[in-house]
């Protein structure tokens, strides 16, 4: 994923080179007309449920708000839950599409008997640290090495490392979150079993949010669209050349921010005729248009297609 972002990221008119598990499907040209997303006699009708990533929901839920007023016998239920919850849910078919900040590993396509998932790259994510605004105090960013200290537990507290006296409190997400595992690729390469024990776990992005802004001294990681709260501290990354790289959309699009992957939508086989082509608008320039980029900071895929699990 990341590794560094500049492996792949882009927008349109950069280059990208990574290599990702495919789910396994021949793409399918995202900018086809999309079948059946006006309200005429011909349009889709159903339920569609999906659930996964927290990091991904404030952009599904925006898509799914514009695809129903323009499909209005469709309804749509999005909820968060987690990428693993995603990603399980829709390999054990209780969801129609399941959402992941990750791909499918090879264990779970085997244990989930997922094998024919197809999974479509629908934005790019980015994560980074965030903190209560007691404790940091003054510092604006923090070298990989610090980071590492105090998502380990080995620093305990942020005079150490030139804040406040104030105890760290480690606010953590749940195993299985593809948040935590893309800080695992960054600070630990990949090994999420590295976190420190003992910290508070949470299932979601936004309990994350209420409990880092009410907590002196909390520190966790955080999807771009949920850093905008004023009681967060963004902590960018102190460089070797003494400069400061924050997590801007600017910096994820051209590759410098090294924390994130593709968010995924992720389907069993084929997936459902209304399934398809809620993914196909979500890489639509229909709703690559939609305000809600720039305001939650996520990044178009450079060729996004429908199997296509790097964007690519």
């Amino acid at each position: 994923m990341f590794g560094t972002l500049s492996r792949w990221v882009c927008v349109r008119g950069l280059v990208l080179a990574v290599a990702l598990a495919a789910g396994a499907t021949a793409p399918v040209d995202a900018n086809a007309p999309l079948a059946n997303t006006s309200t005429d006699a011909q349009s889709l009708s159903g339920k569609l449920t999906i659930a996964g990533s927290s990091a991904l929901q404030p952009l599904v839920d925006q898509a799914a708000k514009s695809y129903q007023a323009a499909n209005q016998n469709v309804q749509i239920t999005v909820s968060a839950g987690g990428s693993g919850a995603g990603r399980s849910g829709v390999c054990q078919g209780s969801l129609d599409i399941g959402m992941s900040d990750v791909p499918l590993t090879d264990q779970e396509r085997t244990n989930l008997n997922c094998a024919d998932a197809v999974q479509t790259a629908v934005a790019i994510d980015a994560f980074a640290v965030a903190a209560n605004t007691k404790g940091p105090a003054s510092l604006q960013s923090l070298t990989k090495e610090q980071m590492q200290g105090i998502f380990t537990g080995q620093i305990t507290n942020w005079s150490a490392i030139g804040g406040d006296n104030q105890q760290v409190v480690l606010i953590n997400r749940l195993k299985g979150s593809g948040t935590r595992q893309n800080m695992a690729n960054y600070l630990f390469d990949g090994d999420d079993t590295r976190f420190g024990v003992g910290a508070s776990e949470e299932d979601n992005s936004q309990t994350v949010v209420n409990t880092v802004s009410q907590t002196p001294g909390a520190v966790s990681y955080l999807g771009l669209a949920f850093l905008n709260n004023p009681q967060l501290v963004t902590i960018g990354i102190a460089q070797s050349d003494g400069s400061v790289l924050m997590p801007t959309k600017d910096t994820v699009a051209t590759g410098q921010w090294p924390i994130g992957g593709p968010g995924l939508a992720i389907t069993k086989g084929q997936g459902t005729e209304l399934a398809n082509s809620f993914i196909s608008y979500m890489i639509s320039p229909a709703f690559e248009s939609d305000p809600i980029w720039d305001a939650l900071g996520f990044v178009v895929p450079a060729n996004p297609s429908i199997g296509n699990p790097t964007g690519q």
